[in-house]
């Protein structure tokens, strides 16, 4: 009898041991959550009726720039859907070469009135030449560079709602007369295209972005929805006003239309300066900003840098961001 126990529990253990391996085979399994959408349809219309109207109301507008260097996404913060709904615009950091995902997501947040523009920048390309001048790979002049580089990024339009045109420069007050020359002959290059571009797409966004004092006789400002201020790198909110008031220094500047901008938090715990005016976050102080009055400016909204930061918070998704359209722009009170 001891002999047959020992033999009936050992085989026991080789069949228990066996299932145990079937069972913790591990197997993808596809989970979908409905949402609203699927939920209620009815109120999820009504919810993008009354979100589309808010859009086209009179309210502190709001930007925002995505990273979308990640191409083989394994988080949502790495979604422009999945932003808060009440952006006014997002702008793809790289609009070359977007993924299926990406052209989906993009198709997502226009049903919520959101527009997805990208940014071409002066003084990216300046940059990039300098540099490619030092390490001998480019020796042709920066008019043909400037050029080349202008053709290939305007044809990236078509996929998006708009553009936004950054210019910061050098202030001409500081300039010779040979230097302000090269400045002019340069800026009328890169806004001649910007120009071109939007009256073939008068339904289309365009911004400025940069210090409009720079300007050297350009109307390219009257054609701009906003005028994003350089201000991702002030201090406090007192500085905001400032380069406001430098901005109105340069001649036919539009005064109703100033966006300031500010960046989130930098998801390294140890930076402590990169979002923070001081020990506050810059993203709230500067909201704040812009629910005060101007006599002689209009402080029309704020502008989000690296706004996929701000998605991972423990507390709730996008934290901040959401705090700072509510202080713009708070939902009425029944």
């Amino acid at each position: 009898m001891k002999n047959i126990f020992i033999a009936v529990f050992c085989l026991a253990g080789i069949t228990c041991f066996s299932a145990c391996d079937d069972w913790t085979e591990i197997e993808n399994v596809d989970i979908n959550t409905p949402g609203m959408q699927e939920q209620n349809p009815a109120a999820y219309a009504k919810y993008l009726q009354n979100l589309i109207a808010y859009k086209s109301s009179d309210h502190k507008v709001v930007y925002a720039w995505f990273d979308n260097s990640e191409k083989t996404p394994f988080s949502r913060g790495q979604h422009i859907s999945d932003t808060p709904d009440s952006l006014d615009v997002i702008s793809m950091m790289y609009p070359a070469e977007l993924a299926e995902f990406e052209l989906a997501d993009m198709q997502t947040v226009r049903t919520k009135g959101t527009k997805v523009v990208y940014t071409i920048s002066f003084d990216k390309i300046q940059k990039e030449y300098t540099e490619k001048v030092k390490e001998g790979t480019e020796t042709g002049t920066f008019d043909t560079y400037l050029k080349s580089e202008l053709d290939k990024q305007i044809g990236y339009a078509g996929n998006f709602d708009g553009l936004i045109a950054e210019y910061k420069g050098t202030n001409p007050i500081y300039m010779s007369a040979e230097q302000k020359a090269e400045a002019k002959k340069n800026q009328d290059a890169f806004f001649s295209v910007v120009s071109t571009w939007k009256t073939g797409n008068a339904d289309k966004l365009l911004t400025f972005q940069g210090y409009p004092e720079n300007l050297l006789e350009q109307t390219i400002l009257t054609s701009c929805k906003h005028i994003i201020l350089a201000t991702d790198n002030v201090t406090d909110d007192a500085q905001l006003s400032v380069v406001a008031r430098l901005a109105m220094v340069g001649a036919g500047v539009p005064t109703d239309r100033f966006v300031v901008a500010v960046s989130t938090a930098s998801l390294d715990a140890a930076d402590k300066q990169t979002g923070f005016y001081d020990t506050d976050r810059a993203l709230l102080e500067a909201a704040y900003w812009t629910t005060e009055h101007s006599d002689d400016y209009t402080r029309a909204g704020l502008a989000i840098y690296n706004v996929q930061n701000d998605y991972y918070n423990a507390a709730n998704t996008y934290l901040y961001v959401k705090s700072a359209i509510n202080i713009m722009n708070p939902a009425p009170k029944k």
